[in-house]
């Protein structure tokens, strides 16, 4: 692989969507195509949510010049994600202007992961460990890769809710899948995560805290669609990529996504409806700001990026080691914001007791001016 190239077409995407950023938020600010704050939202202000256009220009553009570099054609897996991801795209920024029904985003979504799953090859099963793979019939394969696209461009939707989050994720999933990609001699699927991270770490010179810019759920899903993507072409390898090697380069969204929609089920309330019950929504609740949140999700992002290249090695001991981490990191950030939510429902408690015993302090002295010792003397007084 020429690493000149390779360089030339990453900067590319990060120029691209650095610049495209710039661009798209000016356009949306002229025509007032913002986000505006809702129950779910922790912004206070109308902020644009254009910028997952840029970052899906921004890649495709990447792909397609450094395939013009080299005097070749987009293969097969490349094709079949160019000609699928950006359908999941243009039905993100179709719900960003004019929010679709649920059942026909879903339906639409599905379409789309079973059409990647039959241009890109159905992998016959799901490898755990190295030499070790789950066989499964055709059928029943197609139906279980789409659903787990499907579930994963979701579950990053569902997550992209504060600033620089989402593009982190992003940056450090797409870093991590490469590298494993890069270990196991796959250049150009590596190079494909490379000019992902690349658009994605332009795009985050606009979205740190505070964020002048949101990706949007063309964005986001078309970044979650990408990485469900390259793990059903993983999985059809030889050797097959491990699937741990894509679940811990997620894991920070997919296991705080599953975790909250889980919990929402267990007490009745609708999991596809907004709300604000992920573990960074609770603990900017809990008082703590949007840069000290995204500093702790990202040194759990980038602690599964590395868990994800060590899995990529192929074997099981290392995997469960990663795995292990990955789960640590992950237990470390729900005590972190448990503990942030009971101080400050010990801050209320005491802020009320405080204000209860004020109220009775006042009461008792009332009673004592009135009623007390001190009495005939007011009343001499009034009759003076």
């Amino acid at each position: 692989m020429d690493y000149l190239l390779l360089a030339i077409a990453g900067l590319i995407a990060f120029g691209g969507s650095l610049a495209g950023c710039s661009s798209l938020r000016a356009f949306s600010l002229r025509n007032n195509l913002l986000d505006h704050p809702n129950e779910r939202s922790l912004h206070t202000v109308a902020v644009s949510r254009l910028g997952g256009v840029a970052i899906a220009l921004a890649t495709w553009a990447a792909v397609l010049v450094h395939h013009a570099l080299q005097g070749s054609r987009p293969g097969k897996l490349e094709f079949a994600w160019l000609i699928t991801s950006l359908p999941i795209a243009l039905l993100g920024l179709v719900d960003d202007l004019r929010p679709l029904r649920a059942g026909t985003r879903l339906l639409l979504q599905f379409a789309c992961a079973a059409l990647f799953c039959t241009l890109a090859g159905i992998p016959h099963g799901i490898s755990l460990v190295a030499d070790s793979t789950l066989l499964l019939w055709p059928a029943l394969s197609l139906l279980l890769w789409s659903f787990f696209i499907v579930a994963v461009l979701n579950i990053f939707n569902f997550m992209d809710g504060m600033d620089g989050l989402a593009g982190t994720q992003a940056l450090g999933a797409a870093l991590g899948i490469g590298g494993a990609f890069a270990l196991l001699h796959q250049p150009s699927l590596a190079a494909l995560c490379g000019f992902i991270a690349a658009a994605s770490a332009g795009f985050l010179f606009h979205n740190f805290p505070p964020a002048k810019i949101f990706m949007g759920d063309a964005g986001s899903t078309f970044l979650g669609f990408s990485f469900a993507a390259l793990a059903v072409v993983g999985a059809d390898l030889t050797p097959a990529v491990p699937a741990p090697v894509f679940a811990l380069a997620l894991a920070p969204f997919l296991l705080d996504g599953t975790l909250t929609l889980l919990s929402r089920a267990a007490r009745g309330e609708p999991v596809w409806k907004a709300h604000r019950s992920h573990l960074y929504q609770r603990a900017v609740a809990a008082g703590r700001t949007h840069y000290q949140v995204l500093i702790v999700y990202a040194v759990f992002i980038m602690l599964s990026a590395v868990s994800a290249v060590l899995a990529s090695r192929f074997n099981s001991r290392l995997v469960a080691f990663s795995c292990l981490l990955s789960l640590s990191a992950f237990g470390t950030v729900f005590a972190w914001v448990r503990r942030l939510e009971r101080l400050l429902l010990q801050g209320a408690f005491a802020h009320h007791n405080k204000r209860v015993l004020e109220q009775k302090t006042r009461a008792t002295a009332s009673e004592l001016t009135n009623d007390g010792p001190f009495s005939l003397l007011n009343r001499k007084a009034e009759g003076e």
